[in-house]
C-alpha cells in the first residue's frame, strides 16, 4: 500500500465493498502536510537524505511557505546531505523561512553568506569574489541594495579576520569592496595593511593610493594617514626623488598593478602632484 493510500485511508476492502464500509472522515490539508513532513523526517532518520530532499521539495511545491520544510531543506543543502552543498540555495531557503517568522533561520542565512564568501575566497579573484557576493545578495535579499550590502558584508567579515590578526584573508576580502564597491572604509583598512605590510607586501605608494581614494569616499579617518605619507615623502626626499615617486605612482594607476587597479583619474592626480 502506497503512502497516499495510507494517508487517505484507502484499502482493498473499501474498493470491493464500499457500501458496507464506514465513511472515513475527510483528510484536511493540514493533516496531509503533517503526514508529508513526518514521512520526510522518517526518510532522513532512516539514512535516506536524498529521499528527504525530494520530499521537502515536493512539500514546497504544494505549500511554498511551509517554514519547516524550508528550514529543513536549507539545513540539508548547507550540509551537503542528500544533494551537493549549495550555500546560495541554502541561504535563499533560510531567508524564506525567516520571512515566515523563523528567527533562527535568519541567523543561519547570515552563516550561509559567510560560508559562501569563504568558499569563493579559495578560488576567486577580487572581481569574481565581488560578483559572487553580489549574486548572493540579489538572490537572497532582493529587496536590499545589493552593492551596499555586498560591500558592508565584505567589510564586516574582513573585520573578523583583522580582529584575529589574520591579515591575508582580511586583505583579500577588503580588495573587492575597496575596488569594485568603492567603499571608503574598506579602502582605508586596505591602506593600513599596505602601510604596515599586513597580509600584503608593504608598499607605501599603494597605501597612499588607497588612503586617497578613501578620503574621496568620505572616510575622513584616512586623511591623516594619507597626508602623513605625503608629508614624510616631502620631508625625507629631495625634490627630484619626490617627483620620481609620484610619477611612479601615476604610472601604476595608468597601467594597473597587483596592488593598484587601473585608474585614469588617479594617474592624472599623482602626475599633477609630481609636476607641482
Amino acid at each position: 500500500m502506497g503512502f497516499f493510500d495510507k494517508l487517505f485511508g484507502k484499502n482493498e476492502k473499501q474498493e470491493t465493498d464500499a457500501g458496507s464500509a464506514e465513511p472515513k472522515p475527510e483528510i484536511t490539508s493540514r493533516e496531509m502536510m503533517d503526514a508529508m513532513l513526518d514521512q520526510a523526517l522518517a526518510c532522513l532518520e532512516g539514512g535516506a537524505p536524498e529521499r528527504a530532499v525530494a520530499m521537502y521539495r515536493n512539500i514546497l511545491e504544494v505549500e511554498p511557505k511551509q517554514s519547516t520544510a524550508l528550514y529543513n531543506l536549507a539545513s540539508l543543502m548547507a550540509q551537503g546531505k542528500g544533494a551537493p552543498r549549495d550555500y546560495l540555495e541554502a541561504g535563499t531557503l533560510f531567508r524564506q523561512a525567516e520571512q515566515c517568522g523563523d528567527e533562527q533561520a535568519g541567523k543561519l542565512c547570515k552563516k550561509c553568506l559567510m560560508d559562501f564568501m569563504h568558499e569563493s575566497m579559495a578560488r576567486d579573484t577580487a572581481s569574481e569574489l565581488y560578483a559572487d557576493v553580489l549574486r548572493f545578495m540579489r538572490r537572497v535579499y532582493p529587496e536590499a541594495n545589493a552593492e551596499e550590502e555586498a560591500s558592508r558584508n565584505l567589510l564586516s567579515l574582513a573585520g573578523l579576520h583583522l580582529n584575529r590578526k589574520e591579515f591575508a584573508p582580511a586583505a583579500k576580502l577588503l580588495r573587492p569592496a575597496a575596488e569594485f564597491g568603492n567603499d571608503g572604509m574598506s579602502q582605508n583598512y586596505l591602506g593600513v595593511l599596505y602601510n604596515l605590510g599586513g597580509g600584503v607586501r608593504k608598499n607605501d605608494l599603494a597605501a597612499l593610493y588607497w588612503f586617497d581614494r578613501a578620503v574621496d569616499n568620505g572616510a575622513e579617518v584616512a586623511r591623516r594617514d594619507r597626508d602623513g605619507i605625503l608629508n614624510a615623502y616631502r620631508a625625507n626626499l629631495s625634490a627630484d626623488e619626490f617627483r620620481r615617486e609620484m610619477l611612479e605612482l601615476s604610472g601604476w594607476c595608468a597601467e594597473g598593478t597587483e596592488d593598484i587597479p587601473k585608474d585614469a583619474a588617479k594617474a592624472a592626480r599623482w602626475r599633477e602632484t609630481a609636476e607641482a
